[in-house]
């Protein structure tokens, strides 16, 4: 029996199972069949190198190679993981995660190197028809299960490609939650009530991830249900429970540099949409002035 490098066995495999033709049979096939097919790769390459592996050891690295070929790779479990609400990867030694509230480092994850977390960007922004390179150095995005995700790289970068991905909430907190949680008390949550449906202009302000998107989502949830909504957003986040919801969601630039929509053309689009109600995510820029006016 020879000696395993554990990490040449996974970057191999994974190699093999990503090659375009293998990709698309792969896709085809169902979560279980996807293990069974990992598995008889890696037991396949040991088996031409003369090595064998202990059955946890073989087991973790079909996990991982799964994760690299079906999913993202050394973040995956993370994103898997119900307490976490971001997910910070400075470089390829550095992840920081958010778990109720509190920012930490994930002392045992990093990737093999710079070129995986590049590989981890493409793989996100591909399938949208986005770059990320020198001309085009950073991007916003969106998984398939609505988590945002922001990615920046050298030069403008000086540590390294750099990935923040906020997860998308699978049940939005309610105004309830909020009180049983502190962050509102009952006069405070019946004074908001009375603002909404009064039709009062609400402005929700706050630092970054301090819970605006939240707080404006719960909000919402007072709007009558016969109202006529528009939401605007640079990338959708909100989800409200009211039947007539229109949902509109700004546009970066293609490759070519065309095609942008911008949240001020939104704007100005809903107006036009006899919205009852419109409700802006973010305000960053020339909106701000539509908005007011």
């Amino acid at each position: 029996m020879t000696t395993v490098d554990v990490a040449g066995v996974r970057r191999q495999v994974r190699a093999e199972l990503l090659e375009p033709a293998v990709q698309q049979q792969f896709e085809r096939l169902t979560p279980p069949e996807r293990r069974i097919r990992v598995r008889q790769a890696v037991v396949e390459l040991l088996r031409e190198q003369r090595a064998i592996l202990p059955a946890g050891l073989l087991t973790e690295v079909v996990n991982q190679v799964l994760d690299e070929v079906v999913g993202l790779g050394p973040v995956e479990r993370l994103l898997r993981d119900p307490e976490i609400s971001e997910v910070m990867v400075n470089g390829a030694d550095d992840v920081y995660v958010e778990r109720k509230g509190r920012v930490e480092r994930v002392p045992d994850l990093a990737f093999e190197g710079e070129d995986q977390v590049f590989h981890l960007i493409e793989r996100i922004v591909a399938p949208l028809g986005l770059r990320v390179d020198e001309s085009s150095p950073y991007v916003d995005a969106r998984l398939p299960d609505g988590s945002r995700v922001n990615a920046i790289i050298p030069p403008l970068s000086l540590c390294g490609p750099v990935i923040t991905i906020r997860k998308f909430t699978l049940r939005p907190l309610s105004p309830e939650d909020l009180v049983r949680l502190g962050a509102l008390t009952e006069p405070m949550l019946e004074f908001l009530r009375a603002c909404v449906r009064d039709r009062s202009n609400i402005l929700v302000t706050g630092g970054t991830g301090t819970g605006k998107t939240t707080f404006l989502g719960a909000l919402s949830s007072f709007i009558p249900a016969r109202e006529r909504l528009i939401t605007i957003e640079d990338a959708a986040e909100l989800r409200l429970p009211q039947p007539h919801v229109i949902s509109l969601e700004a546009r970066p630039p293609n490759v070519e540099g065309a095609g942008e929509v911008t949240v001020r053309d939104l704007v100005r689009n809903a107006l036009r949409m006899r919205p009852d109600r419109i409700i802006v995510g973010e305000v960053r820029g020339g909106e701000a002035l539509d908005m007011l006016q």
